[in-house]
């Protein structure tokens, strides 16, 4: 554990402590303290987990014996996280921030130390090759002293095992996230923004921002088990340092030029944002907006991150340049019927319309800078189901050419974005995919062909073929867009 100084805590890399080391010792027992607490405690286990979604239903813990806040309460307080938004990066930094705090008063009441900071899980680093596996100290059953491991005591995936091995593969880790320069997503989804679309609150549903699909999405499903659900998702320990990592990467995307900036929108933060309202440590109430927590420093949050250094600083720059030229989004072709994903590869042919197509070719002809966009709206389903890998005009005997390969859709809120008594109709998910070098390669192979575009889904299975993947997810519709 590194001290603090000057009050300004450090978050550390999970996979570069000691085993054991002090940094999870006392988490791992404060979290036992707080599952100690009833769940209307706003310092508690459960009532920290409800905040960013409770469904009674779906309560692993629920018990007769409850004594939930009430209605008015938990309408104000619990299923307030911000998911297709603008607001996705800074509440939850601010979620995290109070939950930090709430943690090391634990720590501190235990005997611990004031300057404990919640650790970060970078698996997205290539130079450790353990990075994308679970630390042990997560799986074993026991503390070094031999008492139970509240760090361990979390449902997830089939294929966790002891080796904290749950599948999570190259493309769940991917960070082109970094290369988009737009901090907000554009109408129509184009274009794709790192941080996502301009909303109000925004619990679910809506348009999934870059950073907010990969990696945060895919590891979310990559995990499973309770981290696979919004309402779950906060009783696993490591649901917080996968957030911390999230949080950390908005750092990296901000240090990486002065292309990378935050919202200028005044309607972004104070006084027409929207705000939002949690407990400290000490059951106060405390009212931030976005604007408030862009520096982690501030006294608000006081706390860095051990490294923001970035991962690829000499990739795609001059790429990233053309994202920020201005210019109406181009509709040239579109599916017809609603798309159904099974546990097999799924294609569908997109309708290209010729004179649209036309038009675009002009505009190409006349120099424009042109970046192309795969959207898949209106996702829905029932049913927790697998991430998905989409691949654009695919062979037929090889689905998942490499060539191909346009990204990967997790479904981590699906279920949640599709109820129809979310504010938003149960409308879906909706995802952006940037393939402008998925068409330059294909076009570098002379295999790309304008006037025919097949989208192909195939599954990610993990463990024995077809785990994890039902019937039931349908996308309403892919659309392709030149900008």
């Amino acid at each position: 554990m590194k001290p603090a100084i000057d009050g300004i805590r450090v978050r550390e890399d999970v996979w570069k402590l000691a085993p054991w080391d002090d940094t999870l010792l006392w988490y791992a027992r404060a979290i036992d303290s707080m599952k100690q607490l009833p769940i209307g405690d706003s310092s508690s286990w459960r009532y920290q987990a409800a905040i960013h979604a409770y469904l009674r239903s779906e309560d692993p813990f629920s018990s007769s014996e409850d004594r939930l806040p009430s209605l008015s309460h938990r309408r104000r307080f619990w299923n307030q996280c911000q998911h297709g938004s603008w607001y996705f990066l800074p509440w939850h930094r601010i979620y995290l921030g109070f939950f930090e705090q709430i943690v090391r008063s634990h720590v501190v009441a235990l005997g611990g130390p004031d300057d404990w900071a919640l650790p970060y899980w970078n698996y997205s680093d290539e130079e450790n090759p353990n990075a994308r596996l679970v630390r042990p100290e997560f799986l074993d059953e026991s503390l070094p002293d031999g008492s139970p491991n509240s760090l361990a005591q979390a449902e997830r995936g089939p294929t966790s095992g002891a080796s904290g091995d749950f599948g999570i593969e190259p493309s769940d880790t991917d960070l082109s996230c970094l290369r988009t320069v737009p901090f907000r997503t554009g109408r129509f989804g184009v274009p794709s923004g790192f941080g996502g679309p301009r909303t109000g609150f925004q619990h679910s549903g809506g348009v999934i921002g870059d950073l907010e699909r990969v990696p945060h999405g895919a590891i979310h499903v990559g995990v499973g088990g309770w981290m696979g659900a919004f309402e779950t998702a906060g009783l696993d320990p490591l649901f917080w340092l996968h957030h911390a990592n999230i949080d950390r990467l908005w750092e990296v995307w901000l240090n990486r030029g002065d292309q990378f900036q935050n919202p200028t929108d005044p309607s972004w933060g104070a006084p027409s944002g929207t705000e939002f309202e949690f407990h400290d440590a000490t059951g106060a109430i405390e009212t931030l907006t976005a604007d408030q927590v862009v520096d982690t420093r501030a006294p608000v949050l006081s706390y860095e991150y051990e490294d923001i250094s970035d991962p690829m600083p000499t990739a795609g720059l001059a790429r990233e340049e053309l994202i920020m030229e201005k210019g109406p989004a181009m509709l040239v072709g579109a599916s017809e019927e609603t798309v159904r994903l099974s546990s097999t590869p799924t294609s569908v042919n997109v309708q290209i319309d010729p004179t649209a197509m036309a038009d675009n070719r002009a505009a190409l002809a006349e120099g424009e800078p042109q970046r192309a966009y795969l959207n898949m709206e209106n996702i829905v389903g029932a049913e927790r189901v697998s991430s998905y890998k989409v691949f654009v005009n695919a062979p037929e005997n090889e689905p998942e050419a490499q060539t191909n390969y346009a990204g990967v859709l997790p479904m981590f809120g699906l279920v949640e974005a599709s109820r129809r008594d979310d504010p938003h109709g149960g409308s879906g998910l909706t995802y952006v995919l940037d393939i402008t070098d998925v068409v330059d390669r294909l076009k570098q192979k002379n295999e790309w062909d304008d006037k025919n575009l097949k989208v192909t889904f195939v599954p990610k299975q993990r463990g024995q073929a077809g785990a994890g993947v039902r019937e039931g997810a349908r996308v309403g519709r892919i659309s392709l867009y030149y900008r």
